[in-house]
Parts: C-alpha cells; structure tokens; sequence
C-alpha cells in the first residue's frame, strides 16, 4: 500500500513539473472527444450570458475570459509581456447628444423619429429661412445646374431631394454617398448655412442612415427628413422661419485581443487566428429586421474561435519544432478589423517572423462537403500543398485574393501569406438564427484536420514564398479616369487619407509612396477623407504628373506620381 502511494506522489510531481515546465497535459484527441470540445467552447461562446459578444462590451469581456483559461489550460505561454491581452481603443459610431433640434415655423420635429442627422454635419445650430434646390447639385461637364436663375438664397437652409436619378448617378459615376458629399461642397459654394435632405419619391423608401461609416464632417448642419417635414416644403412654404440645429458625439471602446504562444525558438511563427466578436444586440450590418435581440454568433465566429482553441490543443500535444505558434482570438472584427490592424501593426511581434497566417471564420455550417479557401493566391506553395493533404471528400473551392471581409486581410497587407477557412454564408448570418444548434460539428473538425494536415505538412517546407494577388476594381469608373494603385485605410479616423496598402507596380509604388502615408493634397485639390480623394482622382488623366502632398512620421511630404 505504501508503496503504491509513493508511486501516486512520484507521478504527481512528475505531472506538476511538466506543468510548470509548459508542457501540455495529454489530451484525447479522438473524433468524440474533438467534437464534444467544440461543442462546449461553440455553445458557451455563443450562449445568452456573452449577449453576443460585441466589441467594447461586458459580454465581449466574459468570452476573453473565458478563451484566455482555455489557453491558460493549454499551458501556453502569454503574448503580451505576461499577459494574454492586448487592448486597444476604437471608435464606435455617432450617437444624437443633447441639442439635435428641428422646427419649422413653431412645428417642433422629433430627432431619430421625424429627422436624422447624417455623420457630414458639423455641431452647429442655426435660424434661418429654408430654400428649395431640386437636387443641389451644379455640373458643368452635364450642362446641370439646379441654381440657374436662383437668386437671394446665400445664407439659407438647403433642402435638396436625398436621391438622385439613377441617369445622373450613371453619369456622374459616383456613388449615393460620393453624390451626398459632392452636394455639401456644392451647397456651401451658394453660401448654403445648412442641408436638409428629403425624399419625395415614396417608392424608393426612406435612406438607412448609417451613422458608423466615416465621411468628412462639415461646419453647418445636415440631416436626412422624413415625409412629414417634406410635405411641409412640399407646399413651397419657405418664407418661414426654420431653427435647424445637430450635435453629435463619438464615443471610444476599448477591445481586447487574446493571444497564446507556443516557442519552439524557431526562426519563423505561424499564426492560427479569429475573431471572436460578434454583433451583440443587432446594430447596421445585422440582417434582422424586428427588435433588438441577441445575436449569438454560434458560426460568426463562435466556431473559428472554438477552431484555434482545438487547434491550440492539438500542436501543443505535437513534436512540430520548425516554426513557433501564437494562437489568437480578435476583437472588432465587425467594426471594421480594428483589431487585427492593431496587432499586426503594433510591436507586439515582430511581423517579419511571421511565415503564414491561417484564419478561421465561419467554419461551422458545412453543407455537401463544401470548403471555400480564401487567400490560395499569396502564396506559389498553397496550389502545392492544398491539393496534396485536401481529403477526397471535400469539395474545395480556392479564391486567390488575399484581401476580404475579415482578420487575414489584415496581415495579407503585412506581405504575409494567408488562407481562409470558411464554410459559407447562410440564411441566418448577422441574424438572431445563428444559434450553436446549427453547427455542424462533424464538418468543423472536418475542417480543422485538413487545416492540421497542412500544419504538418508545411513543417517540412522552407519559408513560404508571399505573392501579391490581383486587386478586384468592382466599382464602375468613368472612361478615362485614373487610378494611383493605392488601398485606402478605411479605420483611419484623422484628416486626409491614410494609406494601409501601396500596389507594387502602379503610380503610387513609381512615385515613392509608402504604407502608412496619408494623403492631404492632391494638386490644388485638399483631400479630407476618401470621397474627396475619389473626386480628386476625376480630374486627371493618364499621363497627367501631379503634385501629391503627403504626412510621413509627422513630416510634410511633396511627391511627384505620374499616372
């Protein structure tokens, strides 16, 4: 008996010593035990407690938690100097302050229910008269001009008619937000003290004012009205007196990213990533119409967070020396992939170490063995080693652009090969619907194996060769425009326009701009976000050389790009 107990303590300390050496505890790695692993990381991500997980939130919160025990049960070591956080702060969308205000002629209209202010409105407050301007739009190459034989309207309230027809959109090659800009600077042109957009065409329903987009702001007032204020004007009762007035405010969040690191003390670092974000209780990019609810986000992305938590499992308990491993879940995804841009450009790591980057996002709804590869382009080794570990089962499809809607874009643009693992979209994405039920279990692991199976395989390969994919222009230009080769920083929240990715080969590259530029002039035309950029653009041809003007590091930059 004695001797039995001393056997107990000696495999004890045996186990205790392996621990603290950051060694993994053996782990059941049967088809069962993965799936029931999945199970419970999907179910508890996605349950109603972490009120779907939306960045900056105590639900958010909750799951960080809960992924960084799940690591800390891994024995892998933290990231971030002894932790495994990394916060950051991001802009969440314009919310109404105190003095948003509209009324007509004693008439006092409701904010958020009758009016809307619109992200192009500075905070400011006016009394005036209003004046009734069609379109407001003036363009001479069109021969348009809804000012003609319009007089005493220089110090007026605007109000213009919020669509336009879809002739002049074709026309004018813009889209509905570059036509509201463009109809600002024109307003302000006519000494306009204020824009009231209407909609008069009942059939086209009233605009979604999404006040999370960015767009220049400017010094007066702007704001969509609902039919109600527009059959006032419709009577062309202008001569009355209008007190027409926004304020508006942005408030920051603070997101975390959770990461683990597996160091092999290799040369190069693989990461396994996804974001763990979700939706919360709905907001601009859900697709569900009724009240607010939770949206669970089971699939998006409850399963590719329970995907690099398996994944995080499985190499720690495998003798895979070549490469180093850091396992990592991201916040604001949805927002914007704040949070990958935070990482991959923060000193966390050392990027120039990273050998590849495998993202999975929406791997949870398998249907007929379907698996979409994203990214099977930025790397010649990809088209080699897919074909060689893919199971005969699955039907995969590979999607050469490394640039898409989620977290590997982010280090596709730190010249970093990626693929992307995702299974679909479905009936019940950025809905209530998508609940851990749904999942199917079996294809997620399904595709985690093949993802190991890769793992394994590129082990025996030298550094992966990076390949910079083809960029898809789907927006309509006009004959003759220009383009400078450029990859707009769209989280950029500053003046000017913030480059996140140069093109190699265009006039951009040729001229000597960098990644991290930020674009303020453009010949005589000033740049203040990227509509004013796009409209820039129109006034040059090829062969044009201009004078771009740029900050870099704080410095003030003159640049000659010939297009």
């Amino acid at each position: 008996m004695i001797v039995k107990f001393k056997i107990l303590i000696v495999a004890l300390l045996f186990l205790i010593v392996n621990v603290l050496n950051g060694q993994s505890i053996s782990l059941d790695f049967s088809e069962n035990s993965i799936i029931e692993r999945l199970q419970k990381d999907v179910s508890t991500l996605a349950s109603e407690e972490m009120e779907g997980r939306e960045a900056g939130t105590p639900g958010e919160e909750m799951a960080v938690n809960y992924i960084k025990e799940r690591f800390k049960e891994t024995n892998l070591q933290p990231l971030f100097e002894n932790s495994y956080f990394q916060y950051f702060d991001f802009p969440g969308e314009w919310m109404y302050a105190e003095n948003n205000k509209l009324q007509i002629n004693g008439s006092e209209y409701k904010p958020g229910e009758d009016f809307f202010p619109m992200v192009e409105s500075g905070n400011v407050s006016i009394t005036q008269k209003p004046v009734y301007v069609n379109y407001g739009l003036k363009n001479d190459p069109l021969e348009w001009n809804d000012f003609e034989g319009m007089d005493n309207i220089c110090g007026k309230i605007f109000v213009a008619e919020y669509y336009l027809p879809d002739t002049l959109y074709e026309k004018l090659d813009i889209s509905v937000n570059e036509a509201i800009q463009l109809r600002i600077e024109t307003a302000l042109e006519h000494g306009s003290e204020g824009i009231i957009f209407v909609n008069s065409q009942k059939p086209m329903g009233d605009p979604d004012i999404n006040m999370r987009r960015r767009a220049q702001r400017w010094n007066i007032p702007v704001a969509f009205a609902g039919y109600e204020v527009y059959e006032h004007f419709e009577k062309k009762e202008f001569d009355v007196k209008t007190t027409f007035g926004i304020e508006l405010i942005r408030e920051m969040y603070t997101g975390i990213n959770v990461a683990a690191y597996l160091d092999n003390d290799a040369s190069t670092t693989v990461v396994i990533g996804a974001h763990h974000d979700h939706l919360g209780y709905g907001g601009p990019t859900s697709r569900h119409t009724g009240e607010p609810e939770i949206h669970p986000g089971a699939d998006d992305n409850a399963s590719g967070v329970a995907g690099v938590l398996e994944t995080a499992r499985y190499l720690s308990s495998q003798n895979l020396a070549e490469n180093n491993y850091i396992f990592i879940t991201f916040s604001a995804e949805e927002k914007g992939l704040f949070g990958s841009r935070h990482f991959t450009q923060s000193d966390a790591y050392d990027m120039e170490r990273i050998n590849f980057m495998f993202n999975f996002d929406m791997i949870g709804r398998m249907e007929n063995n379907n698996l979409i590869l994203i990214g099977a382009g930025t790397s010649p080794e990809w088209k080699k080693i897919i074909p060689e570990t893919r199971p005969e089962h699955l039907n995969i499809r590979m999607v050469p652009s490394g640039i898409g809607g989620s977290d590997h874009t982010s280090f596709y643009f730190k010249d970093i090969p990626v693929i992307f693992f995702f299974t679909g979209i479905h009936d019940d994405y950025h809905k209530p619907g998508d609940t851990h039920e749904k999942i199917n279990y079996e294809g997620q692991k399904q595709v985690l194996h093949f993802a190991w199976d890769m793992i394994e395989q590129l082990e025996q390969t030298d550094r992966l060769a990076f390949t910079e994919t083809p960029v898809d222009v789907s927006r309509r230009r006009r004959a003759g425009s220009v383009t400078m080769g450029i990859m707009p920083d769209h989280a950029f929240t500053g003046e000017g326009l913030q480059i996140q990715k140069v093109i190699e080969g265009r006039p951009a590259h040729e001229g000597g701009l960098k990644d991290g530029d930020i674009i303020i002039a453009m010949g005589e035309h000033k740049i203040k976000e990227i509509h004013s950029y796009m409209r820039a653009l129109q006034n040059f041809e090829k062969g044009d050389v201009v004078t771009i003007i740029i900050l870099r590091n704080d410095d003030e930059i003159e640049i000659e790009i010939k297009f």
